[in-house]
């Protein structure tokens, strides 16, 4: 039985390099290369079945390779058949690989999560007059549901106000030792904020040191956490991954193709499509719009996959081919 590539990240690499035996399976991490970029991988059986509890491994195997090497790094659990088909990733996105790694060079990311003290609220009930009066007027009128409606939405309003005016103030602190940004989901309602900052390593103590600042001059109203140095997971915005076979199968069957196609017939089967969908040429047709934006979708599928040479649309071909795509979300 053959052995797969298990994928760690990118790095810049003008030979084979060996990180040692920290990879899944206790395997040897090592580098395999077009020109001078290199995928990070180790060997791991075909039938190998990766568990979530394998992501810890994953993680520290990036951290152990950030430790001397810039690096792109992976999503968890990406895996190719094998080097050939690395060797293909790497010379397609070389390009892109080379920016991003010259964007995040000798920098790493911070998580910053921010919440509210719950003394905040008390805080804004006692400075907000609107807010005081209604309060009054709900506790002598307890039966009235559309007063006590109003008293929470007037709070809720005066507490996102305020939440606004810190994530600004954290923002723009934090950010003047940072060199990029990207704001997470927020959790709950006392959240502040979520979000990851870019920071240059020979800032890493400077934005440390702010970040003590901030929860001194924010004592008793705001908590700040820091989770760092890490990789820099949302600053690398590319994703390797497996293709969705439904969404190829059906844009197949969109364009009409057959098991197999070039990029040249999948354009000539949109350009076709595109002028006899398209709603400035069917005015009459309610659905226009939605049938165009559908050949839209399926053309940008067809073209990520069959990127520059003839492709298999076969089941068992798309299920087993990594495509590159950048980062959403």
């Amino acid at each position: 039985m053959g052995a797969a590539r298990y994928l760690y990240g990118i790095v810049n690499s003008e030979k084979r390099e060996s990180f040692g035996k920290i990879g899944i399976g206790n395997s040897e991490v090592y580098t395999v290369q077009h020109e001078d970029v290199g995928a990070a991988v180790s060997d791991i059986p075909e039938d190998y079945r990766i568990e979530v509890e394998e992501a810890k491994t994953h993680e520290k195997a990036i951290r152990k390779i950030m430790a001397s090497h810039t690096i792109i790094p992976m999503s968890f659990g990406v895996v190719a058949k094998d080097e050939a088909e690395i060797r293909n990733i790497l010379r397609r996105a070389r390009m892109k690989f080379k920016s991003i790694l010259a964007k995040v060079e000798d920098r790493l990311q911070v998580n910053v999560t921010v919440s509210l003290d719950r003394n905040v609220i008390a805080e804004i009930l006692g400075e907000d007059k609107e807010i005081q009066t209604l309060t009054a007027k709900a506790k002598r009128n307890k039966a009235e549901q559309n007063i006590r409606l109003e008293l929470g939405s007037m709070v809720k309003t005066a507490l996102d106000r305020r939440k606004d005016r810190y994530a600004r103030d954290v923002e723009h602190f934090l950010g003047a030792v940072s060199e990029g940004f990207r704001e997470g989901k927020i959790a709950d309602e006392y959240a502040v904020m979520n979000g990851s900052f870019l920071v240059n390593r020979k800032q890493e103590q400077e934005f440390y040191r702010r970040l003590d600042e901030l929860e001194k001059r924010y004592e008793k109203k705001l908590t700040c956490l820091a989770v760092g140095p890490l990789p820099p997971y949302d600053f690398a915005e590319i994703r390797i991954g497996k293709m969705d076979l439904s969404n190829v199968e059906e844009a197949r069957k969109a364009f009409g193709l057959g098991k197999e196609a070039t990029l040249s017939e999948v354009n000539s089967a949109y350009e076709e499509l595109a002028r006899r969908y398209h709603p400035d040429l069917n005015h009459d047709d309610p659905l226009a719009e939605e049938k165009f934006k559908r050949i839209r979708d399926a053309y940008e599928v067809l073209t990520k996959y069959c990127e520059h040479y003839l492709c298999s649309l076969e089941k068992s071909k798309v299920e087993e081919t990594l495509i590159i795509q950048g980062k959403t979300g």
